[in-house]
């Protein structure tokens, strides 16, 4: 989520001192292709909570809308989800070159198993963790599936809720990721950022932003750092069935001598693309760089490192990634905290829509971006 980072930092960086993206080697068939962007409004608060943090999102085909997650930790208003109507403004009305609208139409309370909303932190009870949201995604039966970083300081790790339609919960699972001391290897706000529900929704990918603790260093301006961990859980009791290295790039360097150190990059969603493949967007964030976001496609049969308590005593072989589009070269414009990634409906050409939203951290000097693109299936490159 970039929380200590970003939100200090990103008014330095709009006022001018983003440098150009890294270029890319061109290819023969333009995977991913602009079709627009807006913003969603933060002016007027809706159902008592202010729009922002945009986590997550996935589309609801039988409604033609979206629902989102925001990763608000009941500050400015109760932890939430949401719905979002995203579209094209009609034609014939004032919508300039860029004619795509997004707006926050119901605001929705997390909840307990008890039906309560979730607690913030100075209201919540020991032993009772406070929620982190990150990821959301919808079951085909019904209900929601979402993730949560984790309370490190109150001893909980990133966890998984299923909930029914209204949000309530039915089931959460905790995982510390312990080494083999038995010690939790989550960094703190590093924990579950991505989330893929299968298609029959028995099953869910979850992916971690960074490494464990065990497993190495974090990427870094000079370093890709260690591999990432995307674990497959079993929606019916949250057992973990197998998992995946996946090894994120290095992340832009610091441009500021007084800021070393401060570039991060990382997973901050995933999404099934049939299945054998996961979309994986590493999102970056360094001072004078500004944010990036690569999107990638990876094939599922990585092999199994569930049975490894470290990375770095016992290296696996990673995943083989596949770039689909510098975020960066797509977006017209200054590129947000992009946090949210979620299939739209099919296109008429046989295209898909993909729409990624920006997590604004609340901070003014950000924005709750909506990116919309067309995203070509790879048996259409095919040469």
């Amino acid at each position: 989520m970039f929380k200590a980072t970003c939100t200090v930092l990103a008014s330095l960086v709009l006022a001018g001192c983003a440098a150009p993206s890294q270029t890319l080697q061109p290819t023969a068939c333009a995977r991913l292709q602009w079709l627009g962007s807006t913003t969603i409004a933060r002016d007027e608060p809706v159902a008592g909570a202010t729009t922002g943090g945009i986590s997550g999102l996935d589309y609801d085909a039988q409604r033609g809308d979206y629902v989102a997650i925001s990763d608000d930790r009941s500050a400015h208003g109760p932890a939430r989800w949401m719905r979002l109507r995203i579209g094209q403004v009609p034609t014939g009305s004032r919508a300039g070159p860029n004619p795509w609208h997004a707006e926050v139409t119901e605001v929705h309370p997390l909840r307990d198993a008890e039906g309560q909303a979730l607690r913030p932190r100075h209201a919540a009870a020991p032993g009772q963790p406070v929620p982190d949201p990150e990821a959301i995604r919808l079951l085909p039966g019904g209900g929601l599936v979402w993730t949560e970083e984790g309370d490190l300081g109150r001893g909980f790790g990133p966890s998984l809720i299923r909930a029914d339609g209204q949000g309530r919960q039915h089931a959460r699972w905790f995982y510390p990721f312990k080494d083999e001391a038995g010690v939790p290897g989550v960094r703190s706000n590093f924990g579950f950022e991505g989330l893929a529900v299968t298609p029959d929704g028995h099953q869910a990918w979850v992916a971690l932003e960074a490494p464990l603790r065990q497993d190495g260093p974090r990427a870094s301006g000079s370093s890709a750092g260690a591999p990432v961990r995307i674990s497959l859980a079993d929606l019916a009791d949250g057992r973990l069935l197998r998992q995946l290295a996946y090894q994120p790039d290095a992340a832009p360097a610091t441009l500021w001598a007084p800021l070393r150190r401060r570039e991060v990059n990382g997973i901050s969603e995933i999404l099934l693309d049939g299945p054998g493949h996961l979309l994986v967007l590493e999102r970056s964030y360094s001072p004078g760089h500004g944010f990036g976001a690569r999107l990638y496609r990876i094939a599922l049969d990585a092999p199994d490192t569930l049975a490894q308590p470290s990375l770095a005593r016992a290296p696996q072989p990673v995943a083989a990634k596949e770039l689909i589009a510098d975020l960066s070269t797509i977006q017209r414009g200054r590129l947000d905290n992009m946090e949210a990634m979620a299939w739209g409906p099919a296109l008429p050409d046989g295209r898909r829509l993909l729409v990624f939203a920006s997590d604004d951290n609340f901070n003014p000097a950000q924005a709750n971006q909506v990116l919309i693109t067309a995203y070509l299936p790879p048996e259409r490159c095919a040469p």
